[in-house]
């Protein structure tokens, strides 16, 4: 790998430094901006560093942009010096706008001109609320393992309707922080601010309600750039719905999907064989 730049000078508009690594390319035009998942960071992410180093050799930079959302739980340092507690426990959804907006300057003020925006799992989730929102000026999307969270969280959580009281009483008492009483899906704890601005009834999270809600796709309805969209044929049934993911892109001018023979939800293995999708996509969509 070659190239590579080590960013930890970048802070949000509301004041937190977020690491980024840049997978730089000698013609500053077109730069994909990765947005990751549930819990992760460019550690856990070794396809990612994969996709950045193929990427960059092809003429396109590769921005991983961590959010508030990386790890567990960690403190992130603020412009003032202080510490605040976050990590995907304690993160809000609609927060991730801010992070987003941060990429894109970044990205900006590496020299790039034009943009492609690309999530892995839950990072899809918030790219497509960030273009409902903000309906940025990019070239097209790449939705890597792209979940239902709302409807995988109904299925899989047996005592929801528990937690979600449990984490609305917290909230109504002023106590968000709160951890809940019994873990999310047998693996992390989960402040009750967080499980409740997930997983209420009402929630912006819900915007691939493909186990769920089939009404509630205006979100992703409203993405009108190339979409390319792709899952392992070793996932869970969250993420074996790209047929329908193809019929609800009404806007969307040209929307491909592929699924991965034998991969898995982190793509061990095939990690080339997908760097060169997404290359060959992105010399489709780029003119």
């Amino acid at each position: 790998m070659n190239n590579i730049e080590f960013i930890n000078d970048a802070y949000t508009s509301d004041g937190l430094r977020l690491p980024m690594v840049h997978f730089g390319c000698s013609k500053k035009d077109v730069c994909v901006i990765f947005v990751h998942g549930m819990c992760q960071t460019i550690i856990d992410n070794y396809f990612a560093t994969v996709w950045g180093n193929m990427l960059s050799m092809e003429g396109f930079g590769f921005l991983y942009a961590h959010n508030r959302g990386y790890s567990i739980e960690n403190d992130i340092l603020k412009k003032d010096g202080s510490y605040v507690r976050l990590g995907c426990m304690y993160e809000i959804f609609e927060d991730s706008l801010l992070d987003i907006d941060l990429a894109i300057e970044m990205a900006r003020k590496l020299g790039y001109k034009r943009f492609v925006l690309m999530g892995h799992s839950y990072g899809c989730n918030k790219l497509i609320y960030y273009f409902y929102k903000r309906h940025p000026e990019i070239l097209g999307m790449v939705l890597a393992s792209a979940p239902d969270m709302v409807g995988l969280q109904l299925l899989r959580q047996e005592n929801y309707s528990e937690l979600i009281k449990e984490a609305k009483d917290n909230v109504d008492n002023g106590d968000g922080s709160k951890l809940l009483s019994s873990l999310v899906e047998d693996y992390m704890y989960m402040s009750s601010a967080t499980y409740y601005n997930w997983f209420n009834e009402d929630s912006n999270l819900d915007n691939l309600p493909v186990m769920g809600n089939s009404e509630n796709w205006y979100q992703f309805e409203s993405i009108d750039v190339p979409i390319l969209t792709f899952s392992g044929t070793l996932e869970t049934e969250n993420y074996m719905h790209l047929d329908m993911l193809k019929e609800k892109a009404v806007n969307s001018p040209s929307f491909e999907y592929k699924y991965i023979d034998d991969a898995n939800h982190f793509y061990i293995g095939k990690e080339e064989e997908i760097g060169k999708l997404i290359s060959d996509w992105l010399k489709k969509i780029i003119r």
